[in-house]
């Protein structure tokens, strides 16, 4: 199947802007991976060719971007390079177009096809973040602009539209026990969020905003193998417990380990942090209060959807409210999400 990149064919143009000529005379591989929810396309290149009589390898990911996703380039070029060179992919190359962007990053391989059950590795994500989270807040890096509360306030209402449907529908009713805590939040959403983001000495900052298992991976780096944050289109000023509470949130659907040492992981990212009184009742609130902000901006909403298809039978429209989803997978059940929600609710008093 000839992919998009491959009629326009500027992927070896890319690759000669970044490995010179002789990416002219190289065999060419491309693998797609669809586009997700923020890319169009994303392509794997390995480009194979000989230097100096020895046969080399090049491997890239090439994404492009179109519509609001195409922020993502100039999150790389700013933000990224100036705070999370580290925990990130390696910017290669950036082409504009008209309609629009073509973005080159180095590709990391994976040491472990799932590397959270240890969880020293969860804690050292957490340890890393911590540190994206101080340096960018210290930075004058520029984000593209997404008036985010905006689009937050549109999908909180659909959500809570969403579950109120649930009550009339075999099998989905129970998730509809949740509903005065969704509507309480819904409602104290403008005043929770400016309590949020006022929290200190958290505030509001660059944050990633979409880290959960699906965007990490573990790679050799140096000395050692260290944790790389993928896709970072999201990437927006919030509150960095939002980025904590995503990922304490989606690991433990997978390991239950992580929900069992969950105040302990937390804590790990406080101190890396510099949260010098640790988790107070104050930070836990807002913690939560994060939390549902993550399930409210998108997430619930979607599972909600998804288990009131007409396609669904009973049995399997069961299976997709209570089932944990694939290892690695972004989704989570749509009681995971409402967990949340309850805790939000209890903790901010709203």
């Amino acid at each position: 199947m000839t992919t998009t990149l491959e009629r326009q064919d500027p992927v070896r143009t890319m690759l000669v802007r970044i490995a010179g000529e002789q990416m002219l005379q190289a065999q060419v591989d491309r693998q797609s991976f669809g586009g997700g929810m923020e890319a169009s396309q994303v392509v794997l290149v390995t480009a194979r060719y000989r230097e100096g009589g020895l046969p080399r390898l090049l491997r890239v990911v090439m994404k492009r971007l179109q519509g609001r996703p195409a922020r993502e380039a100039a999150i790389y070029e700013g933000l990224v390079a100036h705070c999370a060179s580290r925990i990130s992919p390696r910017l290669l190359a950036v082409e504009h177009s008209d309609d629009s962007v073509l973005l080159c990053l180095e590709a990391i391989r994976r040491t472990a096809s799932w590397p959270w059950r240890n969880l020293s590795a969860g804690s050292e994500l957490l340890v890393r973040l911590a540190h994206f989270h101080r340096i960018a807040g210290e930075a004058d890096a520029k984000i593209p602009a997404w008036d985010y509360e905006a689009e937050l306030g549109l999908l909180a209402e659909a959500t809570w539209t969403a579950l109120d449907r649930c009550r009339s529908q075999p099998g989905l009713s129970a998730l509809a026990r949740d509903l005065p805590a969704l509507r309480r939040i819904v409602l104290e959403r403008v005043r929770l969020r400016e309590q949020l983001l006022a929290e200190h000495p958290f505030g509001c900052r660059p944050i990633h905003g979409d880290v959960h298992p699906g965007n990490v991976l573990v790679c050799r780096r140096g000395q050692g193998a260290e944790p790389v944050l993928l896709d970072w289109g999201r990437a927006r000023l919030g509150s960095p417990l939002e980025d904590a509470s995503s990922w304490l949130q989606s690991l433990r659907v997978w390991e239950p380990e992580a929900g069992r040492r969950h105040d302990t992981l937390l804590a790990a990212y406080l101190s890396a942090f510099g949260a010098d009184g640790g988790l107070t009742s104050s930070v836990r609130d807002a913690y939560w209060i994060a939390g549902a902000s993550n399930a409210l901006s998108g997430a619930l909403l979607h599972h909600l959807q998804r288990v009131q298809e007409p396609a669904l039978c009973a049995r399997r429209r069961g299976g997709a409210v209570t089932a944990p989803p694939p290892r690695g997978s972004v989704r989570a059940p749509p009681r995971d999400w409402l967990r949340v929600l309850r805790r939000a609710s209890a903790s901010a008093g709203a």
